[in-house]
C-alpha cells in the first residue's frame, strides 16, 4: 500500500494536493508540520467527500525527528501555529482519522494520553509510535529495544525510519519487519537518504505496512523518497518479472521469490549480478541476484538473517573475517579457511567454499595439477582456496606474498614454502597463478609480477576475470607461457553456489557468454 504526504505552502495548495493524490493512493498523511496554515477539518474533509476508502493519517512531526529545514522540497519547516501539537492530534481522533502519528521520544505520557483518548471515542483511530533518526541508522540491538519500547507503549503500528549511510544500513532496518511479523506487530520501517531508496520498494514486499512516496518530483517529505509514478513503475516490473539487472535492482521477498545477494567491498565492478540473474531465469527459478557494498559486515549478516536471504556469496575482503559469524561451515571451506558462499535454512547460516573446485575445474582444462609446482601470488582467501585444491589434487603449492608475515600464516597451516615477492626470481616452479586483485578493473594497467620475472613458467594463470586478459597474462604470453584467464573459475565457482542455493545445474555456457557479452561491453 501506497501513503502520498502532503506537504504544502498553503492550505489552499494542500487542498489541491489532496485532490490528485486520492486518485493514486491508499493512504494520505497530513503532514501538519509541513502544511502552512493548514486547516485540519478542511483538509480531512476534502479526502472523506473525495474519496472515502483512502485512509488517513495526520502527523505533526517534531522538528528534530523531521528534515532539516534546507533539505525540505519548500526550503523551511511550517509549523502550524493555530493549535498545539497534542489537540491537533486529538481533534484528528475526534474527527475520525484512520490514524495518528506520535513519536516514541514524546514519552509513555504523552502516548499514553492520546491512546486514552481514543479509547474514549471507541477505537476508531489506530496510534502510530515513530521512531525517526535522521543522521544515521543505529545498530541492530538498538533497533530491536527501539522497537519493543514502541510495542510497550501500546502502539497501533510501530514505525522505524533511519538514515541510510551505507548500502548494509538497509539490510538491518527492514530486519526489523520479519522481526515484528513474529511479534504479530505491524510495522512501517525504511531508511532515508539516497543509500535507502531501495529499502523503500523492499519494505512492502517482505511485509511492511505501507510504503510512502511522493505525488511529484520536489514534492517528498524526506531524502531518498520515490515517487507515486516510480513506485508504480517499480510495483509492475517486480510484478511481471521484468527487473532491471544492476545495483539499484529491488531485493523482495515477495511470494515465492528467492533472494541472493554478494557481499563485498568494492562490489560495483562485479559480472555476478548479470551471470546468476541470467541463471536463475533460464533453470525458471523466481530468483533475484544483488550486489551490496558492505562496510559493516556483521550487520550484513544479521540482515541476511533477518530478511530471509536464500543465499549470498562473499567476495573480497570478507572470505576470510566471515567465517566468524555463521553457524555452521562445511568441511572444505573450514580446511580452507574461507567462505565465499552461505547458504541459509531457516536463519540457519553455513559457510561452503566453490572457489577451490572452480579454479581446479578450469586447471584441469590447460594441464595437469598432478606432480606440478604451483606458485601462489597471494595469502587472501583466494589463496587459500588455491592452496587446498592443488594440495588435494596431488599438486605442490609455494605462497609468495608481499607480506611475509601473512603468507607464512598461511604457508605454516598447510605445511607449504613461502618466499616474499621480492625472491620471486629465484623459485622454480611449473605454474604461477596470480590470486592478488592486482591489474583488475578498472585498474588494469597495474601487474603483480614484472615480465622478466615470467620466463621460467610453463603456464600462468590469473584468477582476475575483468579484463579476461590482463596485463599479467598479456606479458606472460609475451614470454611463451600457455596462459588462462579468471573467467572459467568464475562461472565454475559461481554454478557451484547455484547448485547449493537451489540444488539445480546451471548452464555453464549461458553464464560464460553473459560475462563474455558484458565484459565486451566494458572493454569497448
Amino acid at each position: 500500500m501506497i501513503c502520498i504526504p502532503i506537504t504544502a505552502k498553503t492550505n489552499k495548495e494542500a487542498l489541491q494536493k489532496i485532490q490528485r493524490s486520492c486518485l493514486l493512493a491508499d493512504f494520505i498523511e497530513l503532514r501538519m508540520d509541513l502544511i502552512a496554515d493548514g486547516n485540519l477539518d478542511e483538509l480531512i474533509v476534502a479526502i472523506r467527500n473525495t474519496a472515502g476508502s483512502v485512509k488517513i493519517i495526520v502527523t505533526c512531526r517534531k522538528k528534530d525527528e523531521a528534515l532539516a529545514a534546507k533539505e525540505l522540497p519548500d526550503g523551511s519547516q511550517t509549523i502550524n501555529k493555530e493549535i498545539g501539537k497534542m489537540d491537533l492530534l486529538k481533534k484528528a481522533i475526534s474527527m475520525k482519522a484512520d490514524f495518528v502519528d506520535i513519536e516514541l521520544t514524546e514519552g509513555t505520557a504523552a502516548i499514553g494520553e492520546l491512546r486514552d483518548y481514543c479509547e474514549k471515542r471507541g477505537r476508531v483511530t489506530g496510534i502510530i509510535v515513530s521512531y525517526h533518526d535522521i543522521e544515521k541508522t543505529p545498530s541492530l540491538a538498538r533497533l530491536k529495544e527501539i522497537f519493543n519500547n514502541c510495542l510497550e507503549s501500546g502502539a497501533t503500528i510501530v514505525k522505524i525510519v533511519t538514515f541510510a549511510e551505507s548500502a548494509e544500513d538497509n539490510l538491518r532496518v527492514l530486519s526489523m519487519i520479519p522481526y515484528a511479523q513474529k511479534h504479530s506487530q505491524k510495522i512501517i520501517a525504511m531508511c532515508m537518504g539516497p543509500q535507502g531508496r531501495i529499502s523503500r520498494i523492499i519494505a512492502p514486499f517482505l511485509g511492511a505496512y505501507l510504503s510512502f512516496a511522493a505525488l511529484d518530483s520536489g514534492a517528498q517529505s524526506a531524502p531518498g523518497q520515490l515517487t507515486v509514478r516510480q513506485m508504480r513503475q517499480i510495483n509492475n516490473q517486480i510484478q511481471g518479472n521484468r527487473l532491471p539487472l544492476n545495483p539499484e535492482s529491488v531485493l523482495s521477498s515477495g511470494q515465492g521469490l528467492q533472494n541472493y545477494v554478494l557481499l563485498g567491498n568494492p562490489v560495483a565492478q562485479s559480472l555476478s549480478p548479470a551471470m546468476h540473474n541470467a541463471a536463475l531465469k533460464e533453470m525458471g527459478i523466481d530468483g533475484r541476484y544483488n550486489a551490496f557494498c558492505v562496510a559493516d559486515l556483521e550487520d550484513a549478516i544479521h540482515g541476511i538473517k533477518g530478511m530471509d536471504i536464500s543465499g549470498a556469496s562473499v567476495t573480497i575482503p570478507y572470505k576470510v573475517s566471515v567465517m566468524e559469524y555463521l553457524d555452521e561451515i562445511h568441511e572444505d571451506a573450514q580446511k580452507i579457511g574461507a567462505v565465499n558462499t552461505i547458504v541459509n535454512n531457516n536463519g540457519r547460516l553455513t559457510g561452503y567454499n566453490t572457489d577451490w573446485f572452480g579454479l581446479m575445474l578450469a586447471i584441469r582444462q590447460l594441464m595437469s595439477v598432478k606432480g606440478q609446482t604451483f606458485v601462489i601470488l597471494g595469502a587472501g582467501g583466494t589463496a587459500r582456496a588455491a592452496v587446498y585444491g592443488i594440495i588435494k589434487e596431488g599438486g605442490l603449492p609455494i605462497i609468495v606474498n608481499r607480506t611475509i608475515k601473512k603468507g607464512k600464516v598461511l604457508a605454516d597451516e598447510f605445511n607449504c614454502p613461502c618466499y616474499s615477492l621480492a625472491d620471486l626470481g629465484k623459485i622454480k616452479a611449473d605454474c604461477l597463478i596470480n590470486t592478488t586483485p592486482v591489474g583488475m578493473y578498472p585498474h588494469t594497467d597495474q601487474t603483480p609480477v614484472e615480465a622478466k620475472m615470467l620466463t621460467g613458467y610453463k603456464y600462468v594463470i590469473d584468477v582476475i576475470y575483468n579484463p579476461l586478459k590482463t596485463r599479467l597474462l598479456c606479458d606472460a604470453e609475451g614470454q611463451g607461457c600457455r596462459i588462462i584467464s579468471g573467467l572459467d573459475m568464475f562461472v565454475h565457482q559461481g554454478a557451484e553456489q547455484l547448485k547449493l542455493w537451489t540444488g539445480i545445474e546451471p548452464s555453464r555456457a549461458l553464464m560464460k557468454k553473459v560475462v563474455i557479452e558484458r565484459l565486451g561491453k566494458i572493454e569497448s
